[in-house]
């Protein structure tokens, strides 16, 4: 967990420290409070039951306002990005734990007026506090089964120009929380809820031009990432000869922790200023894979490898990039060649989704993260990312 909390770190100053988007002005730093006021959804057992699902957030931001100067800018709706941290109390469901989140947020104009703006808002970070599932303890909520979990929100909101300095904002917004399967249990939560929001602006509300967008040159590129993550795996279900009754449950979600890691290269050429559409093939290791749970004759859950000889995972994916200057959100559904379906307990499908974040550093140094998951809504693993650009050529 050090290192992932260090590889967090890593990345979260790397896009504020590095910054080579533009120079802007301490004088359009702006800060924002807000609530939320809703409800999370019963999307497993344990939540299905609870007579209450009501929910308070409270946070703060600290966000750089675009001017409209860079033609990014201009692309994305006169943007702002930064960081903040929120607070969640879960009321009557106290047992949930006291859980915070620290984030980056990245957000822009939809339609902007004289007086008043249509915004969309995107946020991701790390939740902590969470009180995780511990069948030692008592406490059965399959909800987490770490402290830690990923945070992320999406909003629209409309706001009101109070004068030079103030917003006045009311939106709606979606969190998610996660922990990628980083410890088993992880049923996950979703939450909707209407935002309330007050922002202030350092120094006065400055308008974007509107300035028709430029022609641009379009580029292709070659990367090549090498990845790493760990996966939490248990045992699931039960042997033939045995009940269900036969299954220690504490043993069960002890688990084990399996390495993955591998090497992949992908072609993008650009589509749009900010879409670009690619292929990639990669190689990967799979522990989890190689290996498999069982009951032995006492019916204790055992571990042992599958194959004589460890087996490579080949697979292939089309990709998609969006890019926001030097970040870019990529999603890449891909095929596994040649994977054996040994077990339908334990063996993935071999069509799997993955969700990733990336920032350039200087011209050619890759960084990132990723979440890979199957069947759309099945958290894999967290891939943790390290990269370079082998070119990046004009299109003739």
């Amino acid at each position: 967990m050090k290192q992932f909390y260090f590889y967090f770190f890593l990345l979260f100053s790397a896009f504020y420290s590095s910054q080579e988007l533009d120079t802007i002005s301490k004088s359009n730093l702006q800060g924002s409070l807000s609530m939320q006021f809703g409800k999370f959804l019963g999307t497993n057992d344990y939540l299905k039951e609870l007579k209450h699902r009501d929910f308070i957030g409270m946070s703060a931001e600290l966000t750089t306002q675009t001017d409209g100067s860079q033609e990014w800018h201009r692309r994305f709706g006169k943007p702002y990005y930064g960081g903040g941290i929120i607070a969640f109390d879960y009321l009557k469901n106290s047992d949930m734990g006291k859980p915070f989140a620290v984030y980056g947020t990245f957000g822009g104009v939809i339609k902007e007026t004289k007086t008043h703006s249509w915004n969309y808002e995107t946020s991701g970070g790390f939740a902590f506090n969470w009180t995780p599932y511990d069948l030692k303890k008592g406490y059965i909520n399959q909800t987490f089964g770490s402290s830690v979990s990923i945070y992320i929100n999406l909003g629209a909101n409309y706001k009101y120009y109070l004068g030079k300095h103030f917003d006045l904002g009311l939106g709606l917004n979606f969190n998610h929380f996660s922990n990628g399967a980083l410890k088993l249990p992880n049923k996950g939560m979703n939450t909707f809820s209407p935002k309330l929001s007050l922002t202030y602006h350092f120094d006065e509300r400055q308008f974007a031009p509107h300035d028709s967008l430029s022609a641009f040159d379009k580029y292709s590129t070659l990367d090549v990432n090498v990845f790493g993550g760990i996966r939490h795996s248990i045992f699931y279900g039960k042997d033939p000869g045995f009940q269900d009754f036969d299954v220690d449950m504490i043993r069960k979600f002890e688990g084990k922790y399996y390495q993955n890691w591998g090497v992949e290269t992908v072609y993008h050429r650009q589509v749009t200023y900010k879409s670009s559409l690619g292929l990639g093939i990669g190689l990967m290791y799979d522990e989890d894979y190689n290996h498999k749970f069982y009951q032995d004759e006492n019916g204790v859950i055992q571990s042992t490898r599958r194959f004589k000889n460890d087996q490579l995972l080949l697979n292939v994916f089309p990709s998609y990039r969006l890019s926001i200057s030097k970040f870019a959100i990529q999603i890449q559904p891909g095929f596994y060649l040649f994977k054996k379906e040994i077990d339908r307990r334990y063996d993935k499908t071999i069509f799997y989704q993955r969700v990733g974040f990336q920032y350039t550093i200087g011209k050619n140094l890759l960084i990132g993260i990723a979440l890979k998951s199957f069947k759309f809504h099945k958290a894999d693993y967290i891939e943790w990312r390290l990269g370079y650009r082998i070119f990046n050529k004009k299109n003739s």
